[in-house]
């Protein structure tokens, strides 16, 4: 049922609906512009105007030939997304997401501005956040696109956003995920030698994420976990030990008897790194680890003390 403020509102904002189909490219970036006002509206009559005038168009302009238009497309639903009601939100993800994928995961890549594409990615992280995982488990397989492509992109700050997103998807889906954890794995795998060192790092937080959620890969990384560990960035080093310590840690018993003739030597190498924070942190990371991989099976409020 439309109400009388909900009537006003697509009344008001008619002319700006019907404007971003324009033909004229200045005529729909101000109608972009004037709806940015929306992100001020109640959610029920944002979530009426988005359904009925505003969604369809909105995520066409995604791909307009202006980039210009293409960055206030992506602008204004970065902010509306805070403001649509969550059921709204995870019935437009049928929408969104296959623009996105179309936006970012073809070959060769359609957006050709590299801060469009990390706007896009960002975009995704606050889908995320805003449905939560169930909800967008469904296109999980669309999301893989994005991320595998990503990781290839050229512009660091999308590889780390890449990143970023991958953490949050096996950290809230981490059964959803695990089927594509191997592909992800492999296609993650050339930014571990980046010549970025943020990139290496927040590349490391990511792939520990996959292998928590199906470690099948973790013979064939093995080797480059190796290399971090003696990374000749200080960053990447403390990150590569912090890593292979949650790894084993929280690893089930049996995958961390598996895996465990791989990874403590590489603790035990750090011991003589020649930073001492990053020796202190291996030498408190194979004590804490000797508990763990001796003692019986506690409780999971001891577990939690040891990924700490």
């Amino acid at each position: 049922m439309i109400t009388l403020s909900i009537a006003t509102m697509l009344q008001q904002y008619a002319r700006d609906f019907n404007c971003l189909s324009d033909q004229d490219r200045k005529t729909r970036q101000r109608a972009l512009q004037k709806l940015s006002a929306l992100a001020s509206s109640p959610q029920s009559e944002l979530d009426e105007a988005w359904e009925q005038a505003l969604r369809i168009p909105l995520l066409k302009l995604f791909s307009d030939t202006v980039e210009k238009n293409r960055e206030l497309a992506i602008g204004l639903a970065t902010q509306l997304v805070p403001v649509l009601g969550p059921g709204m939100l995870r019935d437009s993800l049928p929408y969104l997401l296959p623009v996105i994928v179309a936006r970012l995961a073809s070959n060769p890549v359609a957006e050709e501005g590299e801060e469009l594409r990390l706007q896009l990615l960002q975009l995704l992280q606050l889908v995320l956040e805003r449905t939560g995982g169930e909800g967008i488990a469904p296109h999980l397989p669309e999301l893989v696109e994005v991320l595998s492509a990503s990781y290839a992109d050229a512009f660091p700050d999308s590889k780390k956003a890449a990143c970023a997103l991958t953490k949050a998807v096996a950290e809230q889906l981490p059964t959803y995920i695990e089927p594509h954890c191997a592909a992800l794995v492999k296609a993650l795998q050339p930014m571990l030698a980046h010549q970025h060192s943020r990139v290496r790092s927040v590349a490391t937080e990511a792939l520990v994420a996959l292998l928590l959620c199906e470690d099948s890969s973790l013979p064939e990384v093995g080797p480059q976990l190796a290399l971090l560990v003696s990374d000749r960035a200080p960053a990447v080093r403390e990150q590569a030990v912090h890593s292979i310590t949650q790894l084993l840690v929280r690893m089930d018993g049996q995958a961390r008897r598996g895996h465990s003739a791989r990874l403590l030597p590489l603790l035990l190498g750090a011991l003589s790194d020649e930073v001492d924070s990053i020796a202190k942190l291996a030498l408190v990371s194979l004590d804490r680890l000797g508990e763990l991989l001796s003692a019986p099976p506690r409780s999971e409020e001891h577990t939690s003390e040891l990924q700490s």
